[in-house]
């Protein structure tokens, strides 16, 4: 059954935006300068969003469903891992065939393998940061443990699910201000923004309670004050004080928006959908399509150290790189997803035949 709010989406695509805006602000250095501080930082709470937006939605999927922790988790990773090992590979091949083209990549095996299996690790090279091959795949590696503990917390009543979950996610945050962690793992897992998985699933309580139901004006002023936190407050973010600094803004704004989808103030653009149901794709190839764009930009000439030069560079590289990742969706993830999807529905199905027949 597909599982569709609005909201959810248009909320979707947003993040994707400003995870766009993030980087393609300083691909070329001479437009950088003027988008350059601290406060331009704040396309990166697109990923608070999401975080917020996969633990309601993974609360809301599983209300009322049967699942099992292997069936809940097979279907996460049918949904996330095929389209990730193929841009991940498709990399890894790319560094080997053109080396000249990733001059900033150290290719390690050690490095692939932990990147393929979700293992947080040092990026060669740059022994401060906890990036896989896949840069954007940093995330995934939170969204993986998420999914492994929600899994295992599908075998409680559900009632103790949300507590269980949160008083784990709290511990580890905890046990990141009391203990001087040197693992990339131990740095990596303590960092305050695994909770803004646990205020999802506590929406996703609310929304099917009914109890989300925000005044519609309060909500629709919550929206762009929240959004001018994220930038406001963008300086004061760091692993520590992010679930504060965007998480809470990133809450407001979900919460804001499903209280207006309850309420009927949502109108469906069809576009936005669209971008919504391919902000996978758009967040994992937003940085291979960023590097083109800028060598293409760069070669043409195009690089002027003016504000409108820049500005448009920016617009620019961002619609190519969503057109690109709804490319990707339509001829890609979408055809792995059914691909995968049908082996998943068949193999009940066959071990259902007599011996004989199976073996033919």
């Amino acid at each position: 059954m597909k599982f569709t709010i609005i909201s959810i989406q248009i909320l979707r695509a947003f993040a994707a935006l400003l995870v766009v805006f993030h980087h393609a602000r300083y691909q070329i250095p001479e437009f950088e300068v003027f988008f350059h501080g601290e406060i331009w930082q704040f396309g990166q709470a697109g990923v608070d969003i999401f975080f917020v937006i996969s633990g309601f939605i993974m609360w809301v999927t599983t209300h009322k469903r049967r699942t099992t922790p292997l069936r809940f988790m097979t279907n996460r990773i049918v949904r996330i891992v095929p389209l990730y090992w193929l841009l991940t590979l498709t990399v890894a091949g790319a560094c080997l065939l053109a080396p000249h083209l990733f001059r900033g990549v150290m290719l390690t095996p050690e490095h692939v393998v932990k990147s393929l299996f979700f293992i947080p690790s040092f990026y060669p090279g740059l022994p401060t940061r906890i990036w896989p091959l896949l840069l954007p795949g940093w995330t995934l590696n939170y969204e993986m443990v998420f999914y492994l503990v929600f899994a295992v917390a599908l075998l409680l009543p559900r009632r103790l699910m949300i507590p269980l979950i949160a008083s784990l996610f709290v511990t580890a945050v905890a046990a990141g201000f009391i203990f001087d962690f040197d693992s990339a793992a131990g740095l990596f897992y303590t960092e305050s923004l695994i909770l803004e998985f646990v205020a999802g699933m506590m929406l996703g309580h609310f929304w099917l309670h009914g109890r989300l139901k925000m005044p519609t004006l309060p909500a629709l002023a919550v929206i762009p004050v929240a959004v001018a936190a994220l930038v406001v407050l963008a300086p004061f973010e760091a692993p520590e004080t992010r679930m504060l600094v965007w998480g809470v803004p990133a809450i407001l704004i979900v919460t804001a928006s499903l209280s207006l989808d309850l309420r009927g103030r949502f109108a469906s653009n069809r576009f936005l959908k669209l971008m919504g149901d391919a902000s996978y794709s758009i967040y994992l190839t937003h940085i291979l399509t960023l590097g083109v764009v800028r060598t293409v930009w760069s070669r043409l000439g195009l690089v002027e150290r003016e504000l409108d030069s820049a500005c448009v560079y920016l617009v620019a590289s961002i619609a190519v790189s969503v057109v690109v990742g709804i490319t990707v969706y339509y001829l890609v993830e979408l055809p792995l997803l059914r691909f995968f999807k049908r082996s998943k529905a068949a193999q009940p199905a066959r071990a259902s035949l007599p011996a004989a027949a199976s073996t033919r």
